[in-house]
């Protein structure tokens, strides 16, 4: 069987080195912003009000991302700050995935400014995995002007632990046969997919190195912390807890997320916005005249630590009721009541509808189904605004969030 082969892409401090481009583009002599104390924050009373990248003489100040401007600047009072792009953003990363794709068909866009790439039998093409990455990193440089880390090994967590070693612009390769020395001494924090709660947890049970983690029964780790627990295990000894590339050509998935202008921090914001993004993601289903089979939430806490997790419904729908009603369980198992700066939501093992199954909730559900199809031809004819749920009448949640939203430049951010 073919040794596999896995890369990890990161660019470095995306946001902040795309705006760099541009400008430099624009004007080949001027600053380049990424030698200078300098971060993308935008607006200080929104969201952008916060470090969303900094440049390596801004960390020198101490200035770390997803702090307040007002810290940063007392940290760095010539701190110079420029606003977020995200139009920019979504065109430099899909820039970035064109460029992968001429070195492997199968790639995986894990967020806007990282990716998996599947090298395995790439060498005839590439040479060795080493000499690859390299070239990766020489294409990004000089075809689209920024850097990127490039993680090298035979899995793809592996891949993503080893791009994290140090940056800007290198490769760092870690195989199996290499973890004990390089990746157990490190702190249990650091491992893919361990936010602050999971590492609280850990820490209580005597768990504070990735290689602690490691050693441990996985009869031990499934009594504390369930089915996150296994996964998180399979990591810590090398293993993929997931395997992206067949998650995504197995089943067709709808979804949105967003970032809010704000801080989440109680369960009452959190339902509205995921009533919100419920709308939108159902109106699509809709529109597309398919039902789902299972909801999905993703979270991302103001330490950009990320959380997700699914669960299959009874019979597929696009009913808002049902679908919400499952998110909203699905929000309250996994959050650790950490203050939110990013909700996604998304539905997959989506069929036609003319497949869907009955129920002993047919009745009501045709009356909704009815309900809709009128809401969905108003707004067919007079705007997305025109009819909404009392609710969003009032507030700072738009009753149709994520997507293309109208408000995408004014706190909505693409993760």
């Amino acid at each position: 069987m073919e040794k596999k082969v896995f890369f990890h892409v990161d660019v470095n401090s995306a946001y902040l080195s795309w705006e760099a481009v541009r400008r430099l583009k624009i004007d080949p002599k001027s600053q380049d912003i990424r030698q200078i104390p300098s971060v993308i924050g935008g607006d200080p009373n929104r969201r952008s009000g916060i470090v969303l990248a900094k440049s390596s003489p801004a960390k020198d100040f101490g200035i770390k991302t997803g702090e307040n401007l007002c810290t940063a600047f007392r940290k760095c009072p010539h701190l110079k700050v420029y606003p977020a792009d995200f139009d920019l953003y979504i065109e430099c990363s899909k820039n970035m995935i064109g460029l992968l794709k001429e070195f492997s068909p199968d790639v995986y866009q894990y967020s806007i400014d990282e990716a998996f790439v599947d090298m395995t039998g790439m060498e005839r093409l590439f040479g060795e995995p080493c000499f690859a990455a390299d070239l990766i990193r020489h294409r990004m440089k000089e075809d689209l002007g920024f850097t990127v880390n490039v993680g090298v090994s035979d899995s793809m967590v592996l891949a993503k632990m080893a791009g994290d070693f140090s940056k800007p612009d290198k490769t760092h390769i870690m195989y199996r046969h290499e973890i004990q020395e390089k990746m157990w001494p490190l702190p249990i924090n650091n491992l893919f997919f361990v936010g602050r709660k999971t590492s609280n947890k850990l820490k209580r049970l005597g768990v504070y190195t990735i290689g602690d983690l490691a050693t441990l029964e996985e009869k031990f780790v499934y009594r504390h912390l369930k089915k996150q627990g296994l996964i998180i295990h399979r990591h810590a000894n090398g293993l993929d807890g997931y395997d992206f590339f067949h998650i995504k050509q197995k089943d067709k998935s709808i979804g949105n997320s967003t970032t809010t202008s704000y801080d989440i921090c109680d369960y009452e914001n959190a339902r509205h916005l995921i009533l919100s993004l419920t709308e939108t993601v159902c109106a699509r289903l809709r529109h597309k005249k398919l039902k789902a089979g299972l909801v999905s939430i993703e979270l991302v806490d103001m330490n950009f630590n990320r959380k997700s997790s699914q669960k299959k419904l009874v019979y597929k729908t696009d009913c808002v009721s049902k679908i919400y009603e499952c998110a909203c369980q699905i929000f309250l198992d996994i959050w650790d009541n950490v203050l939110i700066r990013h909700i996604g939501v998304s539905l997959a093992k989506v069929s036609k509808d003319d497949h869907m199954q009955l129920s002993l909730f047919e009745e009501k559900k045709s009356k909704e189904s009815l309900l809709y199809s009128a809401i969905d031809d108003i707004r067919d004819k007079y705007g997305e605004d025109s009819i909404k749920r009392a609710g969003f009448l009032c507030g700072n949640i738009s009753h149709m969030e994520g997507g293309t939203s109208k408000n995408k430049k004014n706190g909505i951010v693409y993760l």
